[in-house]
């Protein structure tokens, strides 16, 4: 009886501190960091092999969530690009993939996320398309 009790006591008290993921739906906005290595895409203009270090608005509208996944788009220079994310067990980090490359981030407070992106190349079909590393910070309002 007193191990009923105790498994009892056990499970409602794991439940009632069990964390839920956090709401991620609505509009985020920020300013990307890019490092990058020749042109590509979303980055024209660069000669192959330059370095250039570029500052765009951005925008991630997260429009699906189902626990701790999460689905959406971001919109950079005119350009949407569709994305699909997932939150890691902590429920403060996880990762966003797209067709150009994967994102982590770290959820700083429930209105801020700190990301960082990276590619190799940002368009394969480009020789002079290079590498992007991106570390930005992003607002809900």
């Amino acid at each position: 009886m007193k191990f009923i009790i105790g498994l009892l006591a056990t499970s409602i008290f794991t439940t009632a501190f069990a964390q839920q993921a956090p709401n991620l739906i609505g509009t985020w906005n920020g300013e990307t960091n890019d490092a990058t290595i020749g042109e590509g895409r979303i980055y024209p203009g660069g000669s192959p092999g330059q370095i250039r270090f570029l500052k765009e608005k951005i925008s991630y509208k997260v429009d699906k969530q189902e626990g701790r996944t999460f689905s959406g788009a971001a919109t950079i220079k005119g350009s949407s690009i569709t994305f699909v994310g997932s939150l890691s067990g902590d429920l403060s980090s996880g990762a966003i993939a797209t067709k150009q490359g994967t994102t982590s981030f770290k959820i700083v407070d429930p209105n801020k996320i700190a990301l960082c992106f990276t590619t190799t190349t940002i368009d394969p079909a480009n020789k002079n398309a290079g590498p992007v590393a991106d570390c930005h910070d992003v607002v809900r309002k």
